[in-house]
């Protein structure tokens, strides 16, 4: 059998001539085939030069005519260009090609403007075979692995079948490369029907490429000193300590300080009057001198001096009488002093001990503070620099092929809302509503507390709002919370439920010991797994919850739910334009609108979204005042 290939440039009217012959001695011949290979111009040079080296040839014009030696086995036999296979047609079968120039101008154009559209039903099919590209960052969380199994499913991504499955991309920057490749296998082992493909990445040099959903959780440092948010609630509680301390001391010092007072007071007054009895003995004589002067003046100088001898005389008497008096009173304002001094003295030997044992403590409480506010100043420009730069990558190369494009979905425990504005504000060729903090897990969190209050299941407690910062300073709102399945006076079917605030009575419970179960929710957590990373399971869940309505999957349970998200708020309310703060969300056709209707603000509850809004200021500031 005799085949033979031919290639050539798709506007190349040697290509359309050689094509017309090949295929006419295929339609008489019954052994010879003649495959053919249609290269775009701009391709064409670069296609002959890797072809000719990977066989030897040498051939630098279009077309290129080689015949395959199918029943020898081998490369192949080079025929050579246009001329030379019409030569081998004419001796080996005695044809000939009658095509005109004008012909063949015509037939090139076409072939041009056919391979144009063949190439852009090809980049088409290209595009609609693509799988769904799916980052993970931080993928050595523990909270990656409880996820995986979970998140690659149909019940996730309903459409993701359609299309050439998902390819699942995990990131850890400067992570062990040995446990990302361990993780990898697993996850491949794992058998999951929707997945295409495994990719593990310890450097950003492809990071992020393609991506159509992105999901960050916390890494090793982005957490710190701080777990399930926890660690702010503890520096508050520290700082109050520390004050109440400083307060406490400061009274001991003022007791001290008393009696040491209470003799200073009574010699500045004694002094005081000292002084007004001497200006007056002055004021006398200063009178008294005037007018004997005067009469001096004008009578008898003698007698007048004699006078004012007398004067004199009985002035330094009077000042002779004061300056005995008031040596009297020295000699007994010594005996009081020398007394007193004794008895501070014994004081001042106890309380200089005690000063210098306080004054030590107060020293080191403040060198704790000063190494607390470095780490966390450190820790901050980390976070800054790292999730801005993700955030730049996310703008640049992320997916735009799905509606408004991909989806970053920032979860964990640690500084969700700073995380959240650093990515938005570093990828402006986004839209911001496509960045959302996940604080489910708080609002979980709140939801199975009440329950427990109450003795019922976290399931039977629902429509509990988490404002503020999840990771900080937050309010939980139960205007909207309701309780099913109630036992009390008034009881119903299943679908029966009560308002929260009706039935929970105890006002100081949710004020104070709520706020602080919550906010020690993952040193609990973390206590109880021996030391892990907290709280993966609820974050894992939270995660899926969000993404279940945020990808449109019906459910009859998802429709009209409210999310507590943390978004970048515009035109809201209660929270300044531009700042990532969680509030109430309903989902729908992959957008996410906030919840106003039937929320009252009140005074605390706005006072706490206000300090969590000054907060996330703060941790920017700080995050970025070295950058």
């Amino acid at each position: 059998m005799a085949r033979f290939v031919l290639a050539g440039k798709a506007d190349c009217p040697h290509f359309a001539k050689a094509e017309n012959l090949g295929d006419q001695l295929q339609g008489s011949l019954p052994y010879f085939r003649i495959h053919k290979i249609l290269v775009a111009p701009d391709e064409w040079e670069e296609w002959l030069d890797v072809t000719c080296r990977s066989h030897g040839w040498r051939h630098s014009e279009s077309p290129l005519v080689w015949r395959e030696l199918l029943d020898r086995g081998g490369k192949g036999m080079l025929v050579g260009g246009l001329a030379d296979f019409l030569e081998h047609c004419h001796e080996y079968y005695g044809v000939m090609s009658d095509m005109s120039t004008d012909m063949m101008l015509k037939i090139a154009v076409e072939t041009r403007e056919m391979e144009e559209i063949w190439r852009e039903e090809k980049k088409l099919q290209a595009s609609l075979r693509q799988p769904l590209n799916v980052w993970i960052s931080g993928a050595l969380n523990p909270t990656c692995s409880i996820l995986i199994p979970h998140l690659l499913s149909e019940h996730i991504f309903p459409w993701a079948s359609t299309l050439f499955g998902i390819s699942l991309h995990l990131l850890h920057w400067e992570g062990e490369e040995e446990a990302l490749h361990a993780l990898h296998v697993e996850t491949e082992w794992l058998g999951l029907p929707l997945l295409h493909q495994v990719t593990a990445h310890a450097g950003l040099e492809e990071a992020f490429r393609d991506a159509d959903l992105v999901i960050l959780l916390d890494e090793e440092e982005d957490a710190g000193n701080q777990g399930g948010g926890e660690g702010l609630g503890e520096e508050e509680e520290k700082g109050e300590e520390r004050e109440e301390g400083r307060e406490e001391e400061d009274e001991k010092v003022k007791e001290g300080k008393d009696g040491r007072e209470v003799v200073e007071d009574m010699r500045e007054e004694k002094e005081e009057v000292r002084e007004e009895e001497k200006e007056e003995v002055r004021e006398k004589v200063e009178e008294g001198r005037e007018l004997k002067e005067k009469e001096v003046r004008e009578g008898d100088e003698e007698k007048e001096a004699g006078k004012l001898e007398e004067e004199r005389e009985k002035v330094e008497k009077e000042e002779g009488g004061v300056r005995a008096e008031k040596k009297d009173e020295e000699v007994r304002d010594e005996e009081g002093r020398e007394k007193e001094e004794k008895v501070e003295e014994e004081r001042g030997e106890v309380k200089e001990k005690e000063e210098e044992e306080q004054e030590e403590e107060v020293e080191e409480m403040t060198d704790e503070e000063a190494e607390e506010a470095r780490r966390r100043k450190s820790l901050l420009q980390r976070i800054s620099a790292r999730y801005r730069r993700y955030g730049r990558l996310i703008g640049e190369r992320a997916s735009r092929r799905r509606g408004g494009g991909v989806r970053v979905m920032v979860a964990g425990d640690a500084h969700l809302n700073l995380k959240c504005a650093l990515l938005a504000e570093s990828a402006p060729s986004l839209d911001p509503g496509l960045f959302v903090a996940v604080a489910t897990p708080l609002e979980t969190a709140a939801s199975a507390r009440i329950a427990l209050k109450l003795g019922r299941r976290t399931t039977d407690v629902s429509g509990v709002i988490v404002w503020g910062n999840p990771s900080g300073t937050f309010g939980v709102d139960l205007q909207r919370a309701r309780v099913f399945d109630h036992t009390g006076a008034i009881q119903g079917p299943r679908s029966f439920s009560r308002p929260v605030l009706e039935v929970l009575h105890d006002r100081t419970w949710l004020k104070t010991d709520l706020p602080e179960l919550l906010k020690g929710r993952g040193a609990a957590s973390a206590s109880d797994a021996g030391g892990a990373r907290p709280a993966s399971v609820s974050v894992a869940h939270g995660i899926l919850a969000v993404l279940e309505v945020w990808n449109g999957v019906p459910h009859p349970e998802a429709e009209g739910r409210v999310f507590s998200l943390g978004v970048c708020c515009q035109g809201h309310p209660y929270v300044p334009d531009g700042v990532v703060c969680s509030v109430p969300v309903t989902l729908s056709e992959g957008r996410w609108s906030p919840v106003l209707e039937g929320v009252d603000m009140g005074d605390e509850l706005e006072e706490t979204l206000m300090l969590a809004v000054d907060e996330l200021r703060q941790e920017k500031e700080e995050g970025c005042s070295d950058l």
